[in-house]
């Protein structure tokens, strides 16, 4: 939903270069944003959250889906959340949702990614712990089993028609019977983004309709991406992507790298199926058809050379859109799911989840709560749901409220329809928006609710920064080096296999310890 556009790019890149964890930080910086994406907020109208939030009661209708400590009719008052960005500056949809249906105000104090999670536990420990925070990955099962959040089974009810239908993506983060984190919206992890008019004119098969025939797995990806790369040997590149690309292939075969179930943790990383994958990239990085590691979304296409991006699919669809928008390129920017295991039944696909959750300690439980109902009920509403996909269906400008020469206001002056200033005849500012196809958000939708997809929310990266480390942050590293570099993953697997396992034992024991503890 548009309520995460701006800060998609940011949080993910944050997820993906995670710099403080259970275990101690990575290291490395997030990249930059892209220099497609621009905002000019001195354009738009400034909305007074605190006068909007003058509400008498809340509506006994916005309080559906909660649970038996929820206080009903209680305003939700100030609440505190700890972020590395302002979260209701960037979702303002929903804050406006907060502030007129629950009474709501949101203050966030904005820490670097470098800083807030130690910040958090340093809260959580002294007793002055905030209201609200942001999900990541890593907060599941690693900070979850330091006691760091607030369980909400007593708060929020997830047989409610409000959670129902994502029921079996918050048990997926069922933590020994408790559940700490009810997921705002789920979405496609990763998918495969490419410019469709660097296909056609290199007179390839649009992935695309390989898709729609059912012949896009990895045989058919590799065959484009080494013909591709064979047209012009060392410009052309066939795949560029993100930390973490060896997993988006591995949960293709169904399987996860690290699975957190109900009463263990489970390691796959010897798993024939995981290695199978891996020995598919490792050959395919041999072959001269991968390139060297990240590259931005929002300039991965710009010289006409790259092929395939593998990211995170709204972001990275959305940051190459921009820069056709912002730099006047020809292209169609398309994203397809990536590319099926042949031995599949089925596509299986890396999800994602977006979301908040309370930490322990928190002194306005329920207004962290309500901000949580208060992003689900924007996120569920029938007809934000058709604006928005009016919004992204139509190919039609839109534009900044305020003029950029004299900030003559278009829509307190009721001259919205205006795109010339009546006052200095400038012309308005267009804004970039992201157009999507129907056929695409089909797409995307059908990844999410058709049986033709299967969902894997892998907890590779949530378990210990540790085994991060081992994974993503060297030449030989087990998942990343595999793919950018020349490491085997056989190898680094039997040398780093029991190191591995290490970082986990402790996390096995605190998940058996918790399920004991509350089974009584």
């Amino acid at each position: 939903m548009n309520t995460k556009k701006k800060i998609l790019s940011a949080a993910l890149c944050a997820s993906m270069l995670i710099t403080s964890a259970c275990s101690g930080g990575e290291g490395g910086s997030v990249p930059a944003p892209s220099p497609a994406v621009t905002t000019t907020e001195s354009l738009d109208n400034e909305i007074d959250y605190d006068s909007m939030a003058d509400i008498g009661e809340v509506d006994s209708k916005n309080e559906d889906g909660t649970g038996p400590a929820y206080e009903k009719g209680k305003l939700a008052g100030e609440v505190k959340a700890l972020c590395y960005y302002d979260i209701g500056d960037q979702a303002k949809d929903v804050a406006e949702v907060f502030a007129t249906r629950f009474g709501g105000t949101l203050t966030t104090e904005v820490a670097g990614w470098a800083e807030w999670w130690d910040k958090l536990g340093t809260y959580v420990a002294t007793g002055n712990s905030p209201d609200l925070v942001r999900y990541d990955w890593i907060a599941f099962p690693c900070y979850v089993s330091k006691n760091t959040y607030t369980p909400l089974d007593d708060w929020l009810d997830m047989d409610a028609d409000l959670w129902k239908d994502i029921k079996s993506v918050i048990e997926d983060f069922n933590y020994a019977g408790k559940h700490y984190y009810f997921p705002t919206d789920v979405m496609p992890g990763f998918t495969l983004t490419y410019n469709r008019s660097t296909v056609i004119e290199a007179g390839l098969k649009d992935p695309w309709e390989l898709y729609e025939e059912g012949k896009w797995d990895w045989n058919t990806f590799k065959d484009i991406t080494a013909k591709w790369v064979d047209k012009n040997p060392g410009e052309n590149e066939g795949l560029r992507g993100n930390k973490w690309m060896g997993l988006m292939f591995a949960n293709t075969t169904g399987v996860k790298l690290i699975d957190v179930t109900d009463s263990d943790i489970v390691n796959n990383l010897k798993n024939e199926n995981i290695e199978r994958a891996m020995s598919f990239l490792s050959n395919m990085r041999k072959e001269g058809l991968i390139g060297d590691g990240y590259i931005d979304p929002g300039t991965a296409f710009m010289n006409g050379n790259l092929l395939f991006l593998a990211m995170e699919s709204e972001w990275t669809f959305e940051s190459a859109q921009s820069a056709v928008f912002t730099y006047g390129l020809e292209g169609e920017i398309v994203t397809v799911p990536m590319p099926k295991d042949p031995l599949s039944d089925k596509y299986y696909v890396s999800a994602d989840t977006y979301g908040y959750m309370v930490p322990a300690g928190a002194k306005n439980v329920q207004g962290g709560v309500d901000w949580i109902l208060a992003s689900r009920i924007y996120e569920t509403d029938p007809e934000t749901k058709a604006a928005d996909y009016a919004l992204k269906t139509d190919p039609g400008p839109i534009y900044y409220d305020k003029c950029p020469g004299c900030k003559y206001d278009y829509i307190a002056n009721d001259k919205a329809d205006l795109i010339v200033c009546p006052e200095c005849q400038t012309a308005r500012k267009e804004k970039f928006k992201a157009v999507y196809t129907v056929e695409q958000l089909d797409l995307l939708d059908d990844m999410l609710h058709t049986d033709k997809f299967e969902r894997v929310f892998d907890n590779a990266m949530g378990v210990d920064q540790g085994i991060v480390d081992i994974m993503t942050s060297t030449d030989e590293a087990l998942i990343d080096g595999v793919t950018y570099h020349d490491a085997s993953y056989t190898e680094v697997l039997n040398k780093q296999y029991q190191a591995i396992e290490a970082f986990i034992q402790p996390y096995r024991d605190a998940l058996a310890k918790a399920k004991t503890e509350n089974m009584f």
